[in-house]
This record gives structure tokens, sequence and C-alpha cells, in this order.
């Protein structure tokens, strides 16, 4: 764990986990969202460090959709996804203060740099997921 500015003792960050599955939208049905949330929320469960708690610091948010086909909107899926982490790895998603959100289609070529656990978990799965990296925010006092 590292020691920061916002808490004595907190997990150390870059975290990432991959859902295997197809996103659902913010827009889409409700029962539809829930099911997509439970995913994450357990994939989550099973990747964040046991016996620490929830981040209450300033993070930012990265997540890719891995797709075969027509991949929905980039903006639709994120809200679903950030909704589903609250508890687990920050303690509201209020602490989110970037957010880079994308997507890519499977059968594209990528050169990876820094493969972690989880993106080999997700490509070797041969479907749809979605990677979902939290890491420090860059220097908020610098603009884009």
């Amino acid at each position: 764990m590292k020691q920061n500015r916002y808490s004595t003792c907190m997990p150390s960050l870059p975290w990432d986990v991959a859902v295997l599955g197809i996103p659902a939208s913010v827009q889409g049905s409700s029962a539809r969202r829930q099911q997509w949330k439970a995913a994450v929320s357990t994939a989550a469960l099973a990747a964040w460090p046991s016996g620490d708690p929830p981040l209450a610091r300033p993070v930012q948010f990265k997540v890719t959709y891995f797709h075969q086909g027509a991949p929905l909107d980039v903006d639709n899926m994120i809200k679903p996804i950030q909704d589903a982490l609250i508890g687990i790895v920050y303690d509201d998603d209020k602490w989110i203060v970037d957010t880079h959100g994308s997507k890519r289609d499977l059968t594209g070529l990528y050169r990876l740099v820094g493969m972690t656990p989880a993106l080999a978990h997700g490509f070797t799965s041969k479907g749809p997921f979605v990677h979902v990296r939290i890491d420090e925010p860059p220097n908020m006092q610098e603009l884009p």
C-alpha cells in the first residue's frame, strides 16, 4: 500500500480488471443494467486486494471495450461500470476526477505495452470484454 496526502493507508494504484461479455448501456433495460453491474462487481471483488478498503481519494477511471461487431456508444457504457465499482474500488464515484472511455475491435492488430494479468485474461477469453483501469489522476493543476 502507498501513503499519500489523502490517507495514511490505501491500496496501490494502478489497478485493473477485465470483465467478460458485452457491457450494458445506460439507456438499456433496467434488468440488463443490473445483470451487467453484478458481473462487474463480481469481477472487481475477485480482483481487489483482499481486506483493502475502497479508495477515498481522487482517481482516474479508464475503460476500454474490446468488441466483435457493432459496439455500443462509449459514453453509454461508462456509468453502469462506474456505479458497479462503488463500495469495492472507491467508496463513492465522486472521487473519479478523470474518465477515459474507448472501444477497440478484437480483430485489430495492436502493440501491447505492459500486459497485465487482467488484460491477458480478457484477450485469452476470445470474446468481447471490458478492461477497467483505476489509476492516480494526472496533475490537476495542469490543464490538457
